[in-house]
């Protein structure tokens, strides 16, 4: 189980990570923009899990299932974003008024995660045995385990900093 769940995550990496860190940070249309896009993904996919033409169809249905409900919650973020920005301009801030936006950003956040570990598990369950275990090894390739830090899921950004030196 815990093998299946790591293989998922990589994949989950693989797709979403600059997703997740795009809208993050307010940024819509960066994948486009730096040409990470799901078709892009399908075709990285494709190479190196040897996907069948089926498999390609199979992936991108689902992909194309999910993006109007990706849209709408993308344009929701981008105005909550405003929100925010506009609460917080010029060094104000009113607690009372940006805790619940920011509730609103997160729970948003929350289901786009949610909704992208489910696309991800279905991914899988379209993936042949060999499939599986190479999606397995690239997760292994890829750190082992989904990391979280200022970059979002599955951002790798080499080790920490060194701690300062004190006199």
């Amino acid at each position: 189980m815990k093998k299946r769940i790591l293989a998922i995550a990589g994949i989950a990496v693989l797709v979403i990570g600059a997703t997740v860190f795009a809208l993050a940070q307010g940024h819509p249309g960066m994948l486009e923009r730096h040409g990470g896009g799901p078709g892009d993904m399908i075709e990285h996919m494709s190479r190196e899990l040897n996907l069948t033409d089926a498999q390609k169809e199979q992936v991108k249905a689902l992909f194309e299932a999910q993006k109007s409900t990706e849209e709408a919650r993308r344009t929701t973020l981008e105005q909550l974003n405003k929100q925010i920005e506009a609460a917080t301009a010029n060094g104000q801030f009113d607690e009372a008024t940006v805790r619940p936006l920011a509730s609103q950003q997160a729970a948003l956040m929350t289901e786009e995660m949610l909704d992208h570990m489910r696309l991800h598990s279905k991914i899988y369950s379209l993936l042949t045995a060999e499939q599986r275990t190479k999606a397995d090894q690239m997760m292994k390739m890829h750190g082992g385990e989904m990391r979280r830090g200022p970059g979002g899921p599955g951002f790798h950004h080499g080790p920490p900093p060194p701690p300062p030196v004190s006199n």
